[in-house]
């Protein structure tokens, strides 16, 4: 099944997969492909899913090496941020593929959501013991940062429209650094 879900990743990666491309990719027969995924979708839906553990494992790193106490906001939000790019940048085609596929499929989007509760948790958790921490409702404040940051990487990794990557980071971390403090309201 691994070379399957490799072959699946580099073509999709190209913009060109299809279920016969993807089992002589693997080197598998079509049967066998179809022994693993019904479809092209649960091949994708499977990558999604390793995606997203990726990506929650990464984020948990990052938070778990800047303890709260010890590590300035925004240290600690700036490499929640390259995490996330870093994460994106690798397969830009696959995360093209994830957006525009993906959102249309409800089981996927109910498994976004799921990404998205575990992103927040791993988040919230680092939050609700950050001094710097100000804002009035850290759970909500976590929502906000998490599907904020998804949203701005992947438009970054869909055209950078000429900004490099660390100066996209260090704005975004800025963007959140001050509205983590309590920035005052307008």
């Amino acid at each position: 099944m691994d070379s399957i879900l490799e072959a699946a990743t580099r073509l999709f990666d190209h913009g060109a997969a299809t279920t016969n491309g993807i089992a002589k990719l693997a080197g598998v027969s079509i049967g066998s492909l179809y022994e693993y995924f019904p479809n092209k979708d649960a091949i994708l839906g499977r990558l999604f899913e390793a995606h997203v553990d990726e990506a929650v494992d990464a984020l948990a790193g990052a938070l778990e090496a800047s303890p709260p106490e010890e590590t300035p906001l925004r240290v600690g939000v700036r490499r929640m941020v390259v995490q996330l790019l870093e994460l994106h940048e690798d397969q830009p085609g696959l995360q093209r593929v994830f957006l525009e596929r993906l959102a249309v499929l409800p089981v996927v989007r109910t498994r976004v959501a799921e990404a998205e509760r575990r992103l927040r948790g791993v988040l919230q958790a680092w939050l609700a013991l950050h001094p710097e921490v100000a804002v009035p409702d850290v759970e909500f404040a976590t929502r906000i940062v998490v599907e904020g940051s998804n949203a701005l990487v992947h438009g970054f990794v869909a055209q950078d429209e000429g900004v490099s990557a660390t100066m996209f980071v260090d704005e975004v971390a800025r963007l959140w650094t001050g509205y983590l403090r309590g920035a005052s309201e307008l």
